[in-house]
């Protein structure tokens, strides 16, 4: 199996809302570019990174369902979790400087 060089997040799209729902994020990976990482943080947590996904609503039972668009081995996506809430985290620090 082929390992990850380089791990490089592109974008991070704050939210505001103050939904657990924080921002997303674009990160490229060697030569790929996956956007729409979730970054999620429920209060009094610690933030956490979800991969792109997709949402369907079931036909029989009104709910809706999530699937994830891609499996990542565990060890590539701590990285790639690493790299984007150390950005995210980055991204709030600016944010927060321009409100004062």
């Amino acid at each position: 199996m082929r390992t990850m060089n380089k791990v490089e997040v592109l974008f991070i799209r704050l939210i505001g809302d103050g939904r657990p729902l924080r921002a997303f994020a674009d990160v490229r990976v060697d030569e790929w570019i996956i956007h729409d990482f979730r970054i999620l943080k429920q209060n009094g947590q610690k933030a956490f990174v979800s991969p792109p996904q997709v949402s369907w609503k079931d036909p029989e039972t009104g709910q809706i369902k999530y699937k994830g668009i891609l499996t990542i081995p565990p060890e590539q996506k701590q990285r790639i979790d690493t790299e984007i809430l150390h950005a995210y985290q980055e991204e709030m620090e600016k944010e927060n400087a321009k409100r004062k």
